[in-house]
């Protein structure tokens, strides 16, 4: 079937911001007084929930907020340095084309979002930014009530785990994305509805041409 509204998650599915995430890490964790992964526990960290990387982390949950301004701080002064994945422009012009409502859900905010789109911004119709790590299920419906779409014609596409359970919670299709932060694994184990190798495979699903895949 085809959706008449795609919510995507911005970091790690349309922006390439890992290896900038990984560069801020260990100062990161110096000021916010949290354990700094090395290669090897990053690569053992993709394959686990958001939440339980917070407590391998051992990030104190009232940290969380502070650390989430930090991170916009510091991507507001190096957004020229972080680019949109190889692909995402055309994926995001053919839903735009084919009349699908893009809106960009993350914890990001809305100024550094717009700022990586740059020109593709323009064809977004909804940022709902600045959210909490685990509180992208109430924007998803907040957005459904102000667009007046029921959750069947939804579907959110994040690279976490934390983002299909947000949506299995607001009731609507989950498409999770290989190139992202999160273990191809660990997001085909959390039950999405397709699993996409590339931005191409996003639209084809979203438009109603892709058979699920898992």
């Amino acid at each position: 079937m085809a959706y008449r509204l795609a919510l995507f998650d911005f970091d790690g599915v349309l922006a390439d911001s890992a290896a900038w995430f990984i560069d801020q890490l260990p100062d990161l964790a110096r000021r916010h007084k949290f354990l700094a992964p090395d290669a090897a526990e990053i690569a053992r960290l993709r394959r686990l929930p958001t939440r339980e990387v917070v407590k391998a982390l051992g990030v104190s949950p009232l940290r969380l907020p502070g650390i989430a301004t930090d991170l916009r701080k510091r991507m507001a002064s190096d957004a020229g340095q972080i680019q949109l994945f190889d692909g995402v422009p055309a994926m995001l012009r053919r839903l735009h084309d084919h009349g699908t409502r893009i809106a960009v859900v993350s914890s990001n905010s809305e100024s550094n979002v717009r700022a990586v789109l740059g020109p593709h911004a323009s064809i977004v119709s909804s940022f709902s930014c600045g959210s909490s790590l685990f509180g992208k299920s109430q924007r998803f419906v907040s957005l459904l009530k102000a667009l007046k779409l029921e959750p069947a014609q939804a579907c959110a596409i994040g690279d976490e785990v934390r983002d299909v359970e947000a949506a299995r919670k607001a009731g609507i299709a989950a498409v999770a994305v290989s190139w992202g932060y999160g273990a191809t694994e660990a997001l085909s184990g959390a039950g999405p509805d397709f699993v996409a190798r590339t931005p191409a495979d996003v639209a084809d699903f979203i438009v109603g041409e892709a058979a699920p895949r898992h």
